[in-house]
């Protein structure tokens, strides 16, 4: 019994760090593009008091963000971990005056969480003669 929960805990740690480490500047893009439209939805969602795709929508952005502080962590990038580590703990707050109904305050916080966003793109993206932007 204890072999075969080693040998489980050891494959779970082996996909993980695969799952970690296999991070590319495709799955980064990706998690960028569904922040973008999912901030505008956020927006709306909270103009409209609704809680509960607000909620759904800032958790998404905070998942988004996990990932893209793993990537940024891996690549020893220590101001875009800041960056993107305050903008997560911001769409948390998002959560949290949404729950307590706060919708205004709400908006604010998701704001001051987007400026951080900006700030990490000021510092790495650049955009690309076609229009797209690249990673820096």
């Amino acid at each position: 019994m204890k072999a075969a929960l080693s040998f489980a805990v050891l494959a779970c740690t082996l996909l993980m760090s695969t799952a970690v480490w296999g991070q590319t500047a495709e799955e980064y893009s990706a998690w960028m593009k569904s922040n973008s439209a999912t901030v505008a939805d956020l927006n709306k969602n909270l103009a409209a008091k609704d809680a509960t795709a607000a909620i759904m929508d800032a958790n998404t952005i905070q998942v988004n963000m996990a990932k893209t502080m793993i990537y940024w962590q891996i690549k020893n990038v220590p101001d875009a971990l800041k960056f993107t580590s305050a903008a997560k703990e911001g769409f948390a707050n998002v959560i949290v005056l949404v729950n307590q109904g706060k919708f205004e305050e709400a908006g604010a916080a998701a704001k001051a969480a987007q400026a951080n966003c900006g700030g990490c793109h000021m510092a790495h993206r650049e955009k690309a003669p076609d229009g797209s932007f690249k990673i820096k």
